[in-house]
């Protein structure tokens, strides 16, 4: 009988990553699969998307932080737009969005010869409509912060109730004129960001919508909405457009803003804010 050949470190290691690589890839399905909501938990999806204009790690860190103190509220962030689905979200209390996602191919490696061509969009036709339902017929209440405005689709824009304006240029932006009789910005000061993008909205019908407060582009000079809520169905939205770079969420009263916005979207009494050593993640 011919004596097999003695192990290499080579063949060693061939086998070794092929075993480890054969307990990873069923590990890749279960990530993916939707999470449902425990009892007692409040459920946040938060679907921000990466591009090369916008950095959804800053998004994520700064969100977890604002509402580190709240630790029955367990936050759901999507890092690939591919895990996203409508069961992801049939149960979430609150989902936060934006408009960019996934310009990159992804893969369970986590590691990449080249930028790709994948360009899953969030606002596709199976999710759109369930973000709609889930607020009107559920009560689930929407964030939808930034650049979410420039979704491309009339039924969206509609139920978020504006048409969306395009920034300029990158700038510092003043937030101001707050409106001191919403709960979400009552007592809240102007504030500068000292980079960000202005976009801009036209209210589709003041008549059923309240604007929390403006925003003014310090070089072009252009005096917009900056934020904006109202109810549709059970649910309700509300929109703030701060948010293109991870400054505005160093800015103490947006981050306040944001906690408050937080609650009222979910029908919840709004908790005071909490200290800044209260919001550390570590």
């Amino acid at each position: 009988m011919p004596i097999p050949p003695a192990p290499t470190r080579r063949t060693v290691l061939k086998a070794s990553l092929a075993a480890a690589a054969a307990t990873v890839v069923p590990t890749v399905g279960v990530e993916a699969a939707p999470r449902h909501k425990a009892p007692g938990e409040t459920k946040i999806v938060v679907m921000m998307g990466h591009d090369g204009m916008h950095n959804d790690v800053s998004y994520e860190m700064a969100i977890r932080s604002i509402f580190a103190s709240k630790k029955d509220w367990r936050i759901w962030a999507a890092r690939t737009n591919k895990v996203i689905s409508p069961e992801l979200i049939a149960d979430a209390d609150l989902i936060i969005t934006q408009r960019f996602g996934d310009p990159y191919e992804w893969n369970p490696e986590g590691l990449a010869d080249g930028v790709g061509t994948e360009r899953y969009t969030l606002y596709n036709d199976t999710m759109a409509p369930a973000m709609i339902a889930n607020v009107r017929d559920r009560g689930m209440g929407w964030l939808a912060v930034h650049n979410t405005i420039w979704n491309g689709r009339k039924d969206l824009e509609d139920f978020i109730g504006v048409d969306a304006e395009l920034h300029q240029e990158v700038q510092p932006v003043i937030y101001k004129q707050f409106n001191q009789e919403h709960p979400v910005t009552k007592g809240i000061e102007p504030f500068c960001v000292n980079l960000d993008e202005q976009f801009g909205v036209k209210i589709k019908n003041p008549g059923e919508t309240t604007i929390l407060f403006r925003s003014l582009a310090v070089h072009d000079r252009r005096d917009s909405v900056g934020g904006w809520c109202l109810q549709r169905g059970k649910g309700r939205v509300i929109g703030l457009l701060p948010g293109h770079l991870e400054w505005c969420y160093r800015v103490e009263a947006y981050c306040e803003v944001f906690w408050r916005a937080a609650f009222w979207a979910m029908r919840r009494e709004i908790e005071p804010f909490p200290k800044s050593g209260d919001r550390d993640l570590w």
